[in-house]
């Protein structure tokens, strides 16, 4: 008896390997693969032709896309140069002003989001008691009520 109380505390505890190579074989058994693999993602490409489809169509729409900026930009470049002189000089004058109001309203918020106001309601202090006689006289009804938010039903 003595001498297996001293294995129990001097051989070291294994874990049971045996149940997690059964579960393994399992799944491999069941569904043809461990729970080890890669995971699939939304973003899963496909194979063979259809990947190769699908490239070709990603560049021809990027190649629309660069196209179509470059008409549109040419088409802005005419229509600033069909202007008289003073309108040409009102456009890029308001274009400015926009820049400068845009930079403006982002600087604001940044501020905003970095220094949050934290609001917190103020509650009525309770007045100290310094003896019982005075807190027995006290009338409950008297003592200020507690502003409660109130809820918007809809």
């Amino acid at each position: 008896m003595i001498i297996f109380t001293l294995l129990l505390f001097v051989a070291p505890v294994n874990e049971c390997q045996a149940q997690r190579n059964a579960t393994r074989s399992f799944e491999k058994e069941v569904f043809g693969k461990t729970r080890k693999g890669k995971i699939a993602d939304d973003k899963t490409m496909a194979r063979g032709a259809a990947a190769k489809a699908m490239k070709e169509q990603a560049r021809k729409e990027a190649r629309r896309d660069k196209e179509d900026e470059k008409q549109l930009k040419a088409l802005r470049k005419q229509h600033f140069e069909n202007q008289s002189a003073s309108t040409q000089e009102r456009m890029l004058n308001n274009q400015k002003n926009t820049e400068e109001r845009y930079k403006a309203k982002k600087q604001k918020i940044r501020k905003e989001q970095s220094k949050p106001e934290l609001k917190k309601t103020k509650q009525p202090k309770q007045q100290k008691v310094k003896s019982k006689s005075k807190a027995k006289t006290k009338d409950p009804k008297k003592q200020p009520k507690l502003k409660q938010h109130k809820i918007k039903k809809y």
